[in-house]
C-alpha cells in the first residue's frame, strides 16, 4: 500500500467481523499508518462490539496524539443506529464539521467509510459528498473470505471536487440554457482551478454582459474562449448607438427572452427596438440624432406641418424629447415609407402597447407567448420590407446556446 498525502482523516468503524486472515482493527490501523494524517477521527456504531474496536485502532496507530476525541467525556460520536442510512449520513456529517474548524490552510479532510454496516458507509459516503470534502477512500486489497486479507491494504480514492465539478458543469449548462448565465457563472466560480470550468463560466459571464447589452465587457470575456466573438462584439461596441447593428442586437435580445420564457421583459425590449428603429431611421436617412434641437426639426418638417406647434410647445431649452410614438410621428411627416407602413399596423401598435399594462410600464399584466411571437412576426415583416440592413443584423446564430467544456 503506497503512502498518500492525507491531513485530517474520518474513518467509520464496525463490529470486527473479521475473516481467517483479516483483522479489521489492524487493517484500519494499517491504513491511519499508511496515510499519516495530522488529525484522525474514528465513527464506530453503538454496537457493544464496534466500540471495543474503535479502541483498538486508536491505541494501536503510529502516532496516537493525532487521535481526536468527540468530547471530554465521548471519545467518539458514535452512531446510534447503523443500519438507518439517514443517521449514519446525519452522524458523520457533524463529525466532518467538526473537522472542518480544524483544517489549516492548504489541508484536506478524506473520508474512509470502507468499514462498518452498508448503510453507514452509504451515509458516511452521502455525508462527504454533501460537505465536499477533498477525497473520499476506501481501505481495499486482497480478498480472501469476501474480506480484505490484512497487510495487503491500498487505497483506492474517489475525488469529491471532481464529482462535485462534473455536477456543476452539467447544473450550469442548463441554468446557460435557460438564460440564468449570471448563476450558471456563480456555480461555476469555485472551480476556476479547472480549465474546462474556467472556460465555461467565461462564457456564462460574457452572455450576462451581452444580454445587457454591455457589449465591450461582453467581449473582455469572449477573448478567453472564442476569437470570432471576441470580434463581433468588439464590433457592436464600437458601433453607433443608433447604428442597425446595435438596433440588431437589441432585437436578438428580445427574442430570447421570449425564447426563455420571459415575455414582459421580452416584450419592453421589442418596444424600445420599435423605438429605436425609428430613431435610427432618423439618424440614416435625416441625419438627426440627440440632442434633438427644435430648429432642426422645423427645418425638417414641411410646411404647415401639424407637428410644428407640438413641438414648440413642448420644447425645453430649444430641445426636444422624441417619444417612441413622436419619433414615428415625425418619420411619418417626413412622408418616410416605414413609419408609414409602421402607423398602419394597429396590429403590430396594439402588441407593442401592451407593455404599457404590464411591469415595463404601468401595471402589473402578464403577457404570453403567442403575443410576444405576433410582434416580433410584424417587426419582423415591416423591417424585411422597408428597412432590409436592420432586418440583415437581426439574429441569434452568433450566440451559444450551450456551454462548451
Amino acid at each position: 500500500m503506497s503512502q498518500a498525502n492525507c491531513d485530517l482523516l474520518i474513518l467509520t468503524v464496525g463490529t470486527g467481523t473479521a475473516g481467517k486472515h483479516s483483522d479489521v482493527a489492524q487493517g484500519l490501523v494499517n491504513t491511519i499508518n499508511c496515510l499519516q494524517p495530522r488529525l484522525f477521527w474514528l465513527v464506530p456504531s453503538n454496537d457493544p462490539k464496534s466500540i471495543p474496536v474503535a479502541d483498538l485502532i486508536r491505541e494501536g496507530v503510529a502516532n496516537p496524539s493525532a487521535f481526536q476525541p468527540w468530547s471530554e467525556t465521548a471519545p467518539y460520536h458514535a452512531i446510534p443506529e447503523p443500519d438507518d442510512i439517514h443517521e449514519c449520513r446525519r452522524q458523520v456529517r457533524e463529525v466532518i464539521q467538526a473537522a472542518g474548524k480544524m483544517l489549516r490552510q492548504g489541508e484536506r479532510i478524506i473520508v474512509n467509510p470502507t468499514s462498518g454496516t452498508k448503510q453507514m458507509s452509504a451515509g458516511a459516503t452521502l455525508a462527504a459528498l454533501d460537505e465536499a470534502v477533498g477525497r473520499i477512500d476506501f481501505t481495499t486489497g486482497q480478498r480472501v473470505d469476501g474480506v480484505v486479507k490484512t497487510g495487503t491494504e491500498r487505497i483506492q480514492s474517489f475525488d469529491v471536487l471532481a464529482f462535485l465539478r462534473e455536477r456543476d458543469l452539467r447544473s450550469a449548462d442548463e441554468l446557460f440554457a435557460a438564460g440564468a448565465f449570471y448563476a450558471a457563472a456563480r456555480l461555476l466560480r469555485p472551480y476556476s482551478y479547472d480549465p474546462a470550468a474556467a472556460k465555461a463560466r467565461e462564457q456564462a459571464l460574457c452572455l450576462h454582459e451581452w444580454q445587457r447589452l454591455n457589449h465591450a465587457r461582453a467581449a473582455s470575456h469572449a477573448a478567453k474562449f472564442s476569437e470570432e466573438l471576441r470580434t463581433h462584439l468588439q464590433r457592436l461596441a464600437a458601433a453607433d448607438e443608433f447604428s442597425t447593428e446595435r438596433l440588431g442586437d437589441l432585437l436578438a435580445s428580445a427574442d430570447e427572452l421570449a425564447r426563455w420564457g420571459d415575455h414582459e421583459e421580452a416584450l419592453a425590449r421589442y418596444y424600445r427596438a420599435a423605438e429605436q428603429t425609428a430613431k435610427v431611421r432618423l439618424v440614416q436617412a435625416h441625419n438627426l440624432r440627440p440632442p434633438y434641437q427644435l430648429t432642426v426639426i422645423l427645418n425638417l418638417l414641411p410646411v404647415g406641418s401639424r407637428l410644428a406647434d407640438e413641438f414648440r410647445r413642448k420644447a425645453h431649452d430649444g430641445r426636444v424629447l422624441l417619444t417612441a410614438q413622436t419619433a414615428w410621428d415625425l418619420l411619418d411627416a417626413l412622408n418616410d415609407p416605414l413609419a408609414k407602413a409602421y402607423l398602419k399596423d394597429q396590429q403590430l401598435q396594439w402588441g407593442l402597447y401592451r407593455r404599457h399594462a404590464t411591469m415595463y410600464g404601468h401595471g402589473q399584466g402578464t403577457v404570453g407567448a403567442a403575443e410576444t411571437q405576433q410582434v416580433a412576426a410584424r417587426l419582423r415583416n415591416l423591417l424585411q420590407e422597408h428597412f432590409p440592413a436592420a432586418q440583415a443584423c437581426w439574429h441569434t446564430t452568433l450566440r451559444p446556446r450551450s456551454l462548451q467544456y
